[in-house]
């Protein structure tokens, strides 16, 4: 197998393995450690078993998130997880950095679908794990231990995938609200008689960049935005809008807008990119989904200028600063992030940043509790570190006394 080959000549010769798919996400994590090599894995691409009636699918790690939508719509087949930067990146970087969009609230994350996996290890031995039918019991779920590893436990080649079929109607609602209305709104979509995939809150200048880049004509000037998305059969998911719309009549709702067919799938895109539109200073946070208004409050108060988008329902928040904040601003707001996102029983890490303000920023924040467990499988799988050396455990986080 010449990949194999590659990694042992590389492992020889005391190089490192660099894994590169559409190159979406370089600039995630700490930057490399070491010299080594770049292993292109975009011609492993191909389709290796698609029995569309088990609706399971086989690809390589290297194919398009565009291609695989492609292949599963000719068979009315969809894997439901929003993928953002679908025309460049691969299918197996969407797993190694756990990506996931607006529709997670109502399907889930690649997790949840990732049935079968292979991986090449450091002595360049492909290694499968899971199995291509749904129902399987097959070794160990390594699976998991890949999903968010950021490529540093070997190079993904093959992953198995649950699939299902193309709804029959998607409909996207939005509508405006003033600040004080974001908690009480928020809590009404979450005990809804309807049920949305997608509670999306964006705050004015996310939404006016949504409208630019979707070329969207939002009315209004409120200061905050709620998107709402329902996936059905037709008649379904008429009912849901329309129960909804009934049950935020006493809401001070404005400008309810609805997208459904074509336009409703740019929009449903242009949410899923949203996240990764800027080009500064980027932070992340999770915090419980019933302290998301709180949090994003205290957020816009601390800094008004904030491009704010949250995937509400699961109380995931990101912020985007101005492209011309320096490394004394970044460093004094990430700690009253860290602080705010602390009393809301959050975490915040850093998105995007200058890569050489990496080395004085703890990307990820404190330590999470499996955070010595998740360095001991590392330095168990890759004990030379020859995959993605220091991306994912980088100076700063070096505390639990394993070499990073």
């Amino acid at each position: 197998m010449e990949l194999g080959e590659c990694i042992r000549e590389a492992a020889a010769a005391g190089q490192a393995i660099y894994p590169y798919g559409g190159g979406t996400r370089q600039d995630y994590g700490y930057p490399p450690t070491r010299p080594g090599k770049v292993v292109d894995c975009r011609s492993l691409a191909g389709v290796i078993d698609y029995p569309a009636r088990d609706m399971t699918i086989t690809v390589q790690a290297g194919m398009t998130r565009e291609r695989l939508v492609a292949e599963l719509a000719r068979e009315g087949q969809r894997l439901p997880v929003d993928l953002p930067a679908i025309t460049a990146g691969t299918i197996g970087g969407a797993l190694a950095a756990n990506l996931s969009g607006p529709r997670r609230y109502g399907f889930g994350t690649l997790r949840d679908y990732v049935i079968g996996i292979s991986f090449v290890t450091p002595e360049g031995i492909e290694v499968k794990g899971g199995g291509r039918v749904v129902k399987n019991v097959a070794g160990y779920d390594l699976m998991k231990l890949q999903i968010g590893a950021l490529g540093t436990l070997g190079i993904i080649t093959q992953l198995t995938l649950k699939v299902f079929p193309r709804p029959e109607s998607s409909v996207l609602l939005g509508f405006g609200i003033n600040a004080a209305a974001v908690g009480p709104t928020l809590d009404r979509l979450h005990a809804s008689a309807s049920r949305p995939i997608a509670v999306e809150l964006l705050n004015a200048a996310a939404a006016r960049l949504l409208a630019q880049r979707c070329r969207l004509e939002l009315q209004g000037t409120d200061p905050w935005w709620i998107f709402t998305g329902f996936e059905e059969k037709t008649v379904t998911t008429r009912w849901q809008t329309d129960t909804l719309k009934t049950e935020l009549k006493t809401a001070p709702v404005h400008e309810w807008m609805e997208w459904t067919g074509p336009m409703s799938e740019l929009v449903w895109q242009g949410l899923t990119d949203l996240p990764d539109a800027g080009t500064g200073f980027a932070i992340q946070a999770s915090i419980y989904p019933s302290r998301v208004a709180e949090f994003i409050s205290r957020l816009a108060a601390l800094h008004p200028d904030l491009v704010i988008h949250a995937h509400a329902g699961n109380g995931i928040v990101y912020a985007g600063f101005p492209e011309e904040v320096s490394l004394e601003q970044a460093r004094t707001w990430l700690a009253e992030l860290r602080e705010l996102a602390g009393t809301c029983r959050g975490r915040v890490l850093i998105r995007r940043a200058a890569v050489d303000w990496k080395a004085s920023l703890s990307l990820w924040g404190p330590p999470p509790t499996d955070w010595r467990l998740m360095r001991t499988i590392k330095a168990t799988l890759d004990p030379t570190d020859l995959f993605n050396p220091g991306r994912l455990f980088g100076p700063t986080d070096s505390s639990l006394g394993i070499a990073g």
